[in-house]
């Protein structure tokens, strides 16, 4: 509700709580495009803060570093990039290739599909 009152996108934002502490994740931007401010979100902590049975807000935003000490808290926009792809690691070490979007033209049964991608060797896109 108070994420709909400041007019935050909830298709950017994750957020669940567990034993008494909100976590937030994923970017907070606004429905609206306009920009948010440190004292923007500040008031917002602050109010999911005084929920009855919350007692912590913890915050890992890709677009804003936010920390928090008995007082106050400390609000900068975040230099990463916004939606980072992460680059799949192996089991060594060594990167993989990114994932491929498959698209599937024929319905086929599940048992038929892992026989045919045991037996041949991967095919080239069409």
């Amino acid at each position: 509700m108070l994420l709909n009152k400041y007019g935050i996108d909830l298709a950017t934002v994750d957020y669940s709580c567990i034993g008494g502490t909100v976590y937030l994740s994923g970017e907070l931007v606004k429905i609206d495009g306009d920009e948010i401010t440190p004292a923007v979100i500040e008031s917002l902590f602050k109010e999911i803060a005084r929920i009855s049975g919350v007692r912590y807000v913890e915050p890992d935003l890709q677009n804003w570093n936010i920390s928090a000490d008995e007082y106050s808290w400390q609000i900068t926009r975040s230099k990463k990039k916004s939606r980072e792809v992460s680059i799949p690691v192996t089991k060594y070490g060594g990167t993989a290739e990114p994932a491929k979007d498959v698209y599937i033209e024929v319905s086929e049964r599940i048992e038929d599909v892992l026989k045919d991608m045991q037996g041949e060797p991967e095919q080239e896109d069409r």
